[in-house]
């Protein structure tokens, strides 16, 4: 549009002196329109990279996360909680799940020692440049089987990273998504997917990811013991800092 507006209005004037009024009429139009371009991919880029905390979360630090009205497993008063930020469409997320979880849960979680929180951070979608924000979805999902039944939450988070699928494709549809919840016991399907259309849960991913921002996270499984922040997300990475919890 602004190529054929400029040969339009070049061959309108006759004289060299009074083509370089529109000349500079078109350079200043050209400056405001690259100005535009790169406001709107810093914000793109500002969606992309969600936090907004000054420096990353660090080591030995312990910080003040709160997790009340968060998905929860274990004894309430355990004296250890774990807090996940996880993203269901994340590889590695998949990897806590399947090979470190089963192991938290058995050594510590069932044994009254841990307590384990799981915090949204769904933003693999916008990094892969999906036009569909299934991440998003796939955390709303779990937002309104949470709020029919805490405990269900387990069952659809252990499902869907089961049948997780890959990062780059969209494939967190409503579809699949309520294909997952039929599977979950004492769950309204019809009742989950009208929440998630008309967006009912908003505001608790939006608590989520003010959590996400003020810690300074980027990335996922983020995983906190205690308020301090594990160095990775085996159990090998884990356990040093829930026995130095649980010995104080």
């Amino acid at each position: 549009m602004g190529e054929s507006k400029h040969k339009k209005n070049s061959g309108s004037y006759a004289s060299q002196k009074s083509k370089s009024k529109p000349n500079n009429k078109f350079f200043g139009i050209f400056i405001a329109v690259v100005v535009v371009v790169l406001i709107g991919a810093l914000v793109v880029l500002n969606n992309l990279q969600p936090s907004k905390a000054d420096t990353p979360p660090a080591a030995g630090k312990v910080y003040d996360i709160s997790t009340e009205g968060q998905p929860t497993i274990g004894k309430p008063d355990a004296k250890v909680e774990v807090v996940e930020f996880g993203d269901f469409k994340c590889p590695t997320c998949r990897q806590f799940e399947t090979d470190t979880f089963p192991k938290l849960k058995e050594q510590y979680i069932d044994t009254g020692k841990v307590k384990l929180t799981f915090i949204n951070f769904s933003f693999m979608s916008q990094t892969m440049g999906l036009k569909d924000n299934d991440s998003r979805r796939a955390a709303m999902f779990g937002e309104a089987v949470y709020k029919q039944n805490p405990e269900a939450f387990w069952t659809y988070y252990q499902e869907l990273y089961k049948n997780q699928g890959d990062e780059r494709e969209a494939w967190a549809t409503e579809e699949f998504l309520s294909n997952i919840v039929k599977q979950i016991p004492g769950i309204d399907v019809e009742k989950v997917k009208k929440d998630v259309q008309d967006d009912v849960n908003k505001s608790e991913l939006d608590k989520d990811h003010s959590i996400v921002n003020r810690l300074g996270i980027s990335s996922t499984p983020s995983l906190f013991v205690n308020g301090q922040l594990s160095p990775g997300y085996t159990l090998d990475a884990l356990t040093p800092l829930i026995e130095a919890e649980l010995a104080k």
